[in-house]
């Protein structure tokens, strides 16, 4: 194989199931720990029938390959190539393998992997057949057979964009994860629940009082806080687990335990929440504001927000208790911390304007954001490698993603309406989506 800039000479053994090719030793393409690495050039033409033709179904032949181009593009590893560029003189080729692929024709327009897609559609049904070319090496790197309903190929392309960056990356893929987030404004407050690589977004909670602040643990179980006339309640499962006073910023431990903050007379604290019915443990306690916890992957440290030396900061503390360390000492208020998955960052919003992070022992702050309306709540992806998080810099409160250093800010649901705000991304693995045929 020829040498790369930006991909690591690294070989290690695969077993994957490759369509009429055997399991190979492949090197890992991309360095994830290279964020401002030179990027892949990807290009994924149009989808054709595998029966013979050029035609098909635009939500099948133009949609899906889009959604695939968009999904390798939002990672921030890769360029999605425009395919009024392509020059390809036989649409067909490599449909069935690389022997008919003219790979002098992509090299021509900068492509270095090529997708190639072809589906069989009876009824509803769907076969979808894709293939992974690397257009310098001049080979098939990955090959895969999804059938299901015509309704799961988005889903389809989720999962071959995750199969596409285990093999590049030697990491899991993040695409069919689940974020929640609240819908609509004021007393119209709604929980919605939204996967990454998608546009549709699901019902959780609405109704009789605006219902905030979710959050999802790794198994997928929802929590968030609603007010109900003069009572707060905070419901996790769909069950009440507390209710009286305000309720606010409730949280998952990795293990599953859940944690919120209850307002007092003269001051809010962070509480451990056994159960319903079963009385709160305080985590916190004194006088002023304790609030947003977020937990360490490992469990042990617990990052929040206080006002104990004046302004809100954050601050980090045992799960268990005890004293407390300031963690960011940036002018404003620092509010919204979430841990990294990998444990080597917390972000945070400063003044509800700005996205930042800062390395659990208080060095290295960077700002992400500059400008761009109001940028608030965000939250780690499930690897660490994204950042969602609510901006109002089109006119409107939408969810944003971006990469860990910043790159690739885009709306990521730009077609759905209304406001949306407070996301919160769950830290468990995707869904398998669809069947896979080897």
């Amino acid at each position: 194989m020829k040498t790369r800039l930006n991909r690591l000479a690294i070989l290690f053994v695969l077993g994957l199931s490759l369509i009429g090719a055997p399991a190979w030793a492949a090197r890992v393409y991309i360095d994830i720990n290279q964020p401002f690495a030179k990027k892949i050039p990807v290009a994924v033409p149009d989808f054709l029938p595998l029966g013979g033709g050029t035609g098909g179904p635009p939500d099948i032949t133009q949609a899906l390959p889009k959604r695939l181009g968009d999904n390798l593009d939002m990672t921030g590893m890769f360029i999605a190539l425009d395919k009024r560029t392509f020059l390809e003189s036989n649409a067909r080729a490599g449909l069935s393998g690389a022997a008919q692929v003219d790979f002098k024709e992509w090299l021509a327009v900068g492509t270095e992997l090529l997708v190639k897609g072809g589906f069989t559609l009876a009824g509803e049904d769907l076969v979808l057949e894709l293939r992974l070319y690397d257009c310098l090496d001049r080979r098939m790197l990955l090959g895969k057979r999804y059938t299901g309903h015509r309704r799961d190929g988005r889903k389809m392309i989720n999962r071959f964009t995750n199969e596409i960056l285990f093999l590049l990356t030697g990491e899991q893929g993040i695409f069919g994860t689940q974020l929640v987030f609240v819908a609509g404004t004021g007393y119209n407050k709604s929980i919605m629940r939204a996967e990454f690589g998608g546009e549709e977004a699901t019902g959780v909670a609405g109704g009789g009082g605006p219902h905030t602040m979710p959050t999802i643990s790794a198994g997928g179980q929802v929590a968030w806080v609603h007010r109900n006339g003069t009572s707060w309640e905070l419901i996790s499962g769909g069950q009440v687990i507390s209710a009286g006073p305000l309720h606010l910023s409730p949280a998952f431990t990795p293990g599953g335990a859940l944690l919120a903050a209850i307002s007092g007379k003269y001051d809010t604290n962070i509480f451990m929440f056994p159960g319903p019915g079963a009385k709160p443990v305080p985590v916190t306690t004194g006088y002023g504001i304790n609030i947003s916890p977020t937990v360490s992957p490992d469990g042990g440290r617990m990052a929040f927000v206080s006002d104990r030396g004046g302004s809100p900061q954050i601050y980090t503390s045992s799960t268990g208790g005890g004293p407390a360390s300031r963690l960011t000492t940036m002018s404003g208020s620092a509010m919204d911390p979430d841990w990294s998955p990998r444990g080597d960052r917390i972000v945070f919003s400063l003044s509800d304007s700005e996205i930042c992070t800062i390395a659990p022992d208080g060095s290295d702050p960077q700002q992400l954001t500059s400008g761009q309306g109001r940028n608030s709540r965000p939250s780690w992806s499930p690897d660490g490698r994204m950042i969602a998080f609510s901006s109002s810099r089109n006119g409107r409160n939408q969810i944003f993603v971006m990469t860990a250093n910043g790159e690739r800010q885009q709306p990521l649901m730009p077609d759905y309406g209304g406001d949306q705000q407070l996301p919160y991304w769950s830290k468990g693995k995707a869904d398998a989506a669809g069947k896979n045929g080897g």
